[in-house]
C-alpha cells in the first residue's frame, strides 16, 4: 500500500473544504498548474486526489479526469461532490503504486499534489506514472521541498542582525532515507507518515521510470500570499518548503 489518509479522513475533508486551502491556492497549486500547461482536451490522471480538489480544477480547465486515491472516504467525498455539480470526472479507490486496471500510454498528462512524500512506495507510484503517460506526455508533482523541509529533522531559528533578527533554517538528516509521524495542523486529530527521500531520489526514480525531469519551481507566494502571510513568504525566499517537478515521457522510436 502506498499510504493513506484514512484514518485522518474526515477532518482532512473539513480541513481543505471543497475548493483546497489557502496555501493550495496562494502559493502551491499556481506553481503546479504552470508548470501542466495547457490541459483542455487531453486525459488527465490525478493520482492522490483525495476529496477531489485538484481534479475539480483540472476538470475546469477542460481535461478529462480520471482521480484515484487510497482512501474510500476521501473517494466518497469527492464523489458526492462530483454528483451534486457534476464535471464528467471518474473517481477510483486504488493503490497508486498498483494501477493495474488502467492500461499503458492512456493518459497525457498524471500529476501528484503533495501526494509523494506521503506515500511508502514512492518509487511503484512514479513507475505506474510512466507507464500510464504516452510518449511525451507530462507528469507533474507538488510536495514538501526534500532539501528544506525534512519532516521531524528541519526548523526554523531566528538569528541576531544588526538592531533585529534573521530567519535561519537548520537542516539534519537529509541524505538518509526515512519515515516519521508528522502532521499537517496542530489541531490534526491523528499523525499521518511521511517518508522522506533526498533531491537526487526523485530524479533518479524519475529516469528509471522512463522519465526526465524538465521543470523545478520553488514557490514563495503571489500577492495574496504576501499580503496575508508575510512573514510566512519570507521564510519562503530564503528556504523554499514545497517543490514542483515537471518530467516528460521519453518518447522511443
Amino acid at each position: 500500500m502506498s499510504g493513506s489518509f484514512e484514518p485522518v479522513a474526515a477532518w482532512y475533508d473539513e480541513h481543505v473544504g471543497d475548493e483546497g486551502s489557502f496555501y493550495h491556492h496562494h502559493l502551491i497549486l499556481p506553481a503546479l498548474l504552470g508548470v501542466l500547461g495547457d490541459i483542455a482536451g487531453l486525459c488527465v490522471l490525478d493520482i492522490g486526489c483525495g476529496s477531489g480538489v485538484l481534479s475539480r480544477i483540472l476538470a475546469r480547465r477542460g481535461a478529462r479526469v480520471t482521480g484515484v486515491d487510497l482512501s474510500p472516504t476521501l473517494i466518497a467525498r469527492a464523489v458526492e461532490r462530483e454528483e451534486a455539480r457534476p464535471l464528467g470526472i471518474t473517481y477510483l479507490v486504488a493503490d497508486a503504486a498498483d494501477l493495474s486496471m488502467l492500461p499503458d500510454g492512456s493518459f497525457s498528462s498524471v500529476t501528484a499534489q503533495m501526494v509523494l512524500m506521503d506515500a511508502s512506495d514512492g518509487a511503484g507510484i512514479l513507475r505506474e506514472a510512466g507507464r500510464l503517460l504516452e510518449p511525451n506526455g507530462r507528469f507533474v508533482a507538488s510536495l514538501l521541498h526534500p532539501c528544506f523541509a525534512v519532516p521531524g529533522r528541519s526548523a526554523w531559528e531566528t538569528q541576531p542582525e544588526g538592531k533585529g533578527e534573521r530567519f535561519v533554517r537548520r537542516i539534519w538528516g537529509y541524505r538518509e532515507l526515512f519515515s516519521c509521524p508528522d502532521y499537517l495542523a496542530p489541531e490534526q486529530p491523528l499523525p499521518i507518515t511521511r517518508y522522506h527521500r533526498p533531491l537526487g531520489w526523485y530524479v533518479t526514480r524519475l529516469r528509471e521510470a522512463g522519465m526526465l525531469v524538465d521543470a523545478l519551481e520553488e514557490p514563495v507566494g503571489d500577492a495574496d500570499f504576501a499580503r496575508e502571510k508575510p512573514q510566512a513568504q519570507q521564510r519562503q525566499r530564503i528556504a523554499p518548503s514545497f517543490m514542483v517537478l515537471g518530467a516528460t515521457k521519453v518518447a522511443h522510436p
